[in-house]
């Protein structure tokens, strides 16, 4: 009798067992349902707020072939620049040169820094109809909504390195797009010298001897006034030297406009006598 009870006890014992581990197996499974859930709504919201992030950083860009139909200037852009989107590759190539210098990532992360960054949102690249007189680009732009078109001269197409032609174009205009201008009152000189002067390290790292080989700068305190653009691109040179991050600092003081006491700023010094010493040092 004993034995026939325990018998008939036994499977409601074992029974209470299996639901119990169905029970706890059911809650872990819901658990972890629930901790999976929650870790892909976080890493959807990661990727979401990079995905934004890189967006932010980016523009667009348009190719445009305007020269007359049929020359070799326009056969050649279309073939070596427009059908393999070579074009699009170089403007992110100088631009993103130009970016490391004037906006580095550090000045993004530091004191909000970031909303000093000139804001690009279309660049268009524009092959002309016909040559430009007297600069193988020019820029222009709207300050409304941030879209800057760059006309390419086609004659610089039409030479045997007209890779490389093409690249030192692209570079100049890049940068003079990334450059604050002082809302249009810094002097041209200075951008322009600017501009060699990003181009020449994009090229070969360092200022080249097209640039030492320059004579003293004769203006008294305004010496980055100079028409001769080698002058102002040595003269960016020693200053860098002096303080580096010059340039980049200068171009951060130029945004809301232009005072020759942004100078001293960049340079973290008094620039009154800076031309008078830079003569005696470097000459």
């Amino acid at each position: 009798m004993e034995e026939k009870n325990h018998h008939l006890l036994q499977p409601l014992i074992q029974t209470t067992t299996t639901n119990s581990y169905e029970n706890d197996h059911k809650f872990i499974s819901s658990n972890s349902s629930i901790i999976l859930r929650f870790v892909l709504v976080i890493f959807v919201g990661v990727v979401s707020l990079w995905a934004n992030y890189e967006a932010s950083k980016g523009f667009a860009i348009t190719i445009v072939n305007e020269a007359i139909e049929g020359t070799f200037a326009s056969r050649r852009f279309d073939v070596f620049f427009v059908s393999n989107d070579e074009a699009t590759r170089l403007v992110l190539r100088t631009s993103k040169f130009i970016e490391n210098i004037l906006y580095p990532i550090s000045d993004h992360q530091d004191s909000g820094q970031f909303q000093f960054k000139k804001q690009v949102k279309h660049v268009i690249l524009r092959l002309s109809s016909r040559n430009l007189t007297s600069t193988p680009i020019i820029v222009k732009s709207s300050r409304d909504n941030h879209e800057f078109v760059i006309h390419i001269c086609p004659s610089i197409l039409e030479g045997s390195n007209y890779k490389r032609e093409m690249y030192l174009a692209l570079q100049k205009g890049m940068t003079r797009i990334w450059i604050w201008d002082g809302q249009g009152n810094t002097p041209s000189s200075l951008l322009n010298g600017l501009i060699e002067y990003i181009t020449s390290l994009a090229c070969s790292g360092h200022i080249t001897s097209e640039f030492e080989l320059v004579e003293p700068v004769n203006l008294n305190r305004s010496c980055w006034k100079s028409k001769d653009t080698r002058s102002i691109v040595k003269f960016l040179n020693y200053c860098e030297g002096k303080r580096e991050g010059f340039v980049r600092r200068l171009n951060k003081e130029m945004r809301n406009g232009w005072h020759e006491k942004m100078i001293d700023d960049a340079l973290g010094m008094s620039a009154l006598h800076l031309c008078e010493t830079y003569n005696k040092e470097v000459f």
